[in-house]
């Protein structure tokens, strides 16, 4: 006999602390639970009614696996393959912000939702949310939908929603603190929060709340891990290093060979060159300070009708260290340390052109600062027969500032010394070069940017009639939106050299939001429902789309529930994707000169430290930059499906498979670099040499310095535009069990895993596919197999957890070698000694598991991943948490 209280009992205790994924089948023993909207559906309904597939993260179990961060829950997510996090910011022009990537399609398809609602995207690029302005201390549980939702959300929600829900009705008062030190040196991260909240909304009919989360993470340097310390890693035959060292070399000229200057400067295989291991003077985690705060009131107007107000304030703080600044200068003849022996081009009418590493100004350090708000004063309650109202309005803002402390030079004030002879590029400094270099850094801020979003919106629900098979449920609303933003770059960033910041420009733009949806739950047959679902969008830049989605759900028996669902979707070019002008920044990667450095090997008279192995600037913009019109970029459009089944092949044990296709046409991007330098006589258009840039672009690209002796790279093309299609499909699993309980407690299991089949993609309209699973192509791979699977304990007042963190292995951006899967492991053990004190200790990372070796070239840092991979290693943790 199908029990239904012990099958929620069992699933609850295997999944209800930790991620939930057969919700369905675990909810059929809460048919008498309040019905309540669901995310994926506007429908209320009790969530063992939904087809879709929901995975539920609840907080209590992050905070037993140590979890500090947003950025970090999304990690436990199987079907995420996020790209962005916090560690990218090291060495780009980030803000410092992390994103949620479902299904590897990156961070803009991907919908983030507080409580329901939008967050406005982060300010720099207007694309994607900052996973930094969630207060994860005031979040009670995430909602995961593993299936487009369009028909309901509008934007973005390709691959998926991730909806952080907030604490609500919360009196009392909850204290915590957490302190997580790493076993090697650097990395240590300090926690604290607090929240309380009076009134009771069942007996006060108010309730105020607030929650404060302070976190500070500290910096790890490369050299403080042993597999990032060097990017010359001999047993590897890797030599990850810049042509551009410090002392510098004069028309490719070596003055400090054969030994050059180690450790940082060090000859070339061959002995001719000297090279710079810029690996190790970076950052790969970053100096993290966070502070979240959180308030929200409550208060029953009248019977069953509430209304609220909301207000997040986030602050995310880094500071991001990379290699001095590496330079070309003309340096005359004349010059007092000018290298004996060192070619001359000044009798031929031409300069002499010094490349060098600016060591002696320090590395390049920015601090970077975001600030997310957002305001929300909603209404809900009901009227007249059976109608059922939701509405508010909402305000959000994120502003974002980079600011300049150590290491950026003023390019024009730094040439002028070194014509005047004064400071040295190939040893160390007099009193005076000292000065001028000190004189010559760039201190203060050097961009701020700003995205704005105002949102009105308003839906009702109803049950329209009572069928045979069950009520005919309706939900219809409409939604106003309007988005600013900007972009402003600093005077005295446009004098920094080497920054990716000299020709960059600023951006706004914005734009209005109209939508209307509506969505049908149909009774067809007994254990038999359809789900209808429909929304129109108008944008005023650059048109309408509309939007369908079908859904069905059917339960034969009480321990099996099959669900499908088809549906379209669409992502709208953001107002970066539209207004950016034409600006400049530098490749991810370095390349050989295609014509002054085939093979590798420089083409006299050019310089290898010039055309040998080195990044590349790269101009982008958007349609109005580019002199086309804002219409001309159209919205990305998507087909997705899915097909699953949920069942109980035994008691207390939950099975649930999803098979899911996702197919996205006209996808917004840049025609990937590596595709240019892959087939440089394809895209020779794309190549721009310094014979062919503008006088103006000449004059602000240093590598130009050496045109007309020799002709280098200026710089490559790559528009905004829509390129092809992308391809992928796979099948999550989830399971979970648990045992009956025995003399030394209760043991639950659970499993979430993602299986990719497929990941193909164009690189431009029409072109040929390239297969992403278990392959690092273009920016990274596409993760074949992941899963989180988790062995929870209890026994009067302990607790215990096991988890395991997994991902695949692939073949790496040198196709010839294979990354290994990565698998961590953490345990935690709680004790409540007293009703309302909590104490915990664990391991993160128990088996002190280091990433694997990768040679990847997209990040600063080298030897790894740390996109995909923990650099702390053993981590050990304390927490304490009292409850009043």
């Amino acid at each position: 006999m199908f029990d239904r209280k012990k099958v929620a009992a069992a699933v609850s205790a295997a999944f209800g602390a930790g991620l939930v994924a057969v919700a369905p089948l675990a909810a059929l023993a809460q048919q008498t639970l309040e019905r309540v909207e669901i995310t994926g559906s506007s429908l209320l309904r009790v969530d063992a009614e939904t087809a879709l597939p929901v995975t539920i993260i609840r907080a209590e179990e992050l905070v037993r696996q140590g979890v500090t961060t947003a950025e970090q829950a999304v990690g436990r997510i199987a079907a995420s393959q996020s790209t962005l996090g916090i560690s990218q910011g090291i060495g780009a022009t980030t803000g410092g912000q992390a994103e949620a990537s479902m299904r590897g399609l990156g961070g803009n398809k991907t919908l983030v939702l507080l409580n329901g609602r939008r967050i406005v995207n982060h300010a720099y690029d207007s694309g994607s949310v900052d996973l930094n302005s969630i207060p994860l201390a005031a979040i009670d549980r995430i909602e995961v939908l593993r299936d487009g939702a369009s028909a309901i959300y509008g934007t973005d929600a390709i691959g998926g929603v991730i909806n952080f829900i907030t604490r609500r009705d919360f009196s009392g008062v909850d204290v915590g603190a957490e302190y997580q030190k790493p076993q090697q040196e650097g990395g240590t991260t300090k926690r604290a929060s607090l929240a309380g909240g009076f009134g009771s909304l069942q007996q006060n009919r108010f309730n105020v709340m607030g929650v404060v989360d302070l976190r500070k993470q500290d910096v790890v340097e490369a050299p403080q891990r042993r597999f990032s310390a060097s990017g010359v890693v001999p047993e590897r035959g890797q030599f990850r290093t810049s042509g551009t060292s410090f002392p510098g070399d004069v028309n490719g000229f070596e003055p400090s060979l054969p030994n050059c200057n180690p450790p940082s400067s060090i000859p070339n295989a061959a002995g001719t060159a000297c090279r710079y291991d810029f690996v190790r003077d970076i950052d790969i985690v970053p100096e993290n300070e966070q502070l979240s705060v959180l308030g929200r009131g409550s208060i029953q107007l009248a019977p069953g009708t509430l209304l609220g107000i909301e207000y997040l304030y986030a602050r995310n703080e880094t500071i991001n260290k990379v290699a001095p600044t590496p330079v070309s200068m003309i340096i005359p003849r004349s010059h007092p340390n000018y290298p004996p022996g060192a070619p001359d081009n000044e009798p031929g009418g031409g300069v002499n052109v010094v490349n060098w590493r600016t060591v002696p100004a320090g590395k390049r350090t920015n601090e970077n600062e975001t600030v997310a708000q957002r305001g929300v004063i909603d209404i809900q309650g009901s009227f007249g027969a059976g109608w059922d109202y939701k509405a508010g309005v909402y305000k959000g803002k994120n502003e974002s500032e980079d600011t300049f402390t150590n290491g950026y030079i003023n390019y024009d004030a730094v040439q002028n010394g070194i014509l005047a002879g004064t400071i040295n590029p190939f040893g160390p400094q007099t009193p005076a070069g000292e000065a001028a270099l000190q004189s010559a850094k760039i201190l203060g801020s050097v961009l701020k940017a700003e995205g704005d979003v105002t949102s009105v919106d308003a839906r009702v629900n109803k049950d329209l009639a009572q069928l045979a098979a069950g009520p005919l449920a309706m939900a219809a609303g409409v939604e106003w939106r309007k988005e600013k933003f900007n972009f402003d770059l600093q005077d005295i960033a446009r004098q920094a050299a080497s920054s990716g910041l000299e020709l960059a420009a600023d951006t706004q733009g914005d734009r209005k939001v109209y939508a209307a949806f509506a969505e049908f739950g149909i009774p067809i047959a007994r254990g038999l429902e359809a789900t209808v679902a429909g929304r129109f969008d108008r944008y005023s830049d650059f048109g309408n789309t509309f939007n369908p989605k079908v859904a069905l759900r059917y339960q034969p028996t009480r321990q099996f529930l099959v669900r499908a669902s088809a549906n379209t979707g669409f992502r709208a070019p953001t107002l970066y994707d539209i207004y950016q002008p034409q600006q400049f920044t530098f490749t991810a990667n370095a390349y050989n000169d295609p014509v002054l450095c085939p093979n590798g090997t420089a083409v006299p008279p050019a310089s290898a430290g010039v055309v040998c192995d080195q990044q590349v600037q790269q101009r982008f913009g958007g349609p109005v930059g580019y002199g086309r019109s804002a219409d001309s970029l159209d919205p990305e459009k998507s087909k997705t499906a899915t097909l699953g089944v949920v069942f109980e092949p035994v008691r207390s044990a939950t099975i649930g498979i999803d098979l899911w296709w996702i197919n996205v046409r006209d996808q917004i991007n840049q025609l990937p670099e590596q595709a240019i330098f892959d087939n440089p006589s394809k895209y020779a258009s794309r190549i721009v040499r310094c014979s062919q840039a503008s006088p103006a672009e000449r004059a602000a690209i240093d590598v130009c310095l050496n045109f007309p002796t020799y002709d280098p790279i200026a710089y490559i093309d790559t528009p905004t535009e829509n390129l092809g299609k992308i391809s992928t499909s796979g099948i999550d699993v989830a399971l979970g069990y648990r045992f009956p309980t025995g003399p030394y407690g209760a043991f639950a299991v659970s499993l979430e895993g993602t299986y990719i089949t497929k990941y193909k993609y164009q690189r431009e309209r029409g072109g040929a596919y390239v297969d992403n699973v278990g392959d690092f192509v273009d920016a990274g791979p596409i993760f074949r197999w992941s899963h989180n699977l988790q062995i929870n304990w209890s026994a009067g007042n302990w607790g215990a957890t096991v988890a395991n963190r997994h991902k695949s292995g692939y073949y790496d951006q040198d196709p010839s070698l294979k990354v290994k899967q990565y698998s961590l492991v953490d345990v935690s053990v709680t004790w409540t000694p007293v009703k309302y004190l909590t104490l915990a200790a664990g391991v993160k990372n128990l088996f002190d598991t280091e990433p694997p070796y990768s040679n990847q070239a997209v990040t600063f840092q080298s030897n790894y991943d740390p996109r995909f991979t923990d650099p702390l290693g053993r981590t050990f943790t304390l927490r304490v948490n009292a409850k009043f």
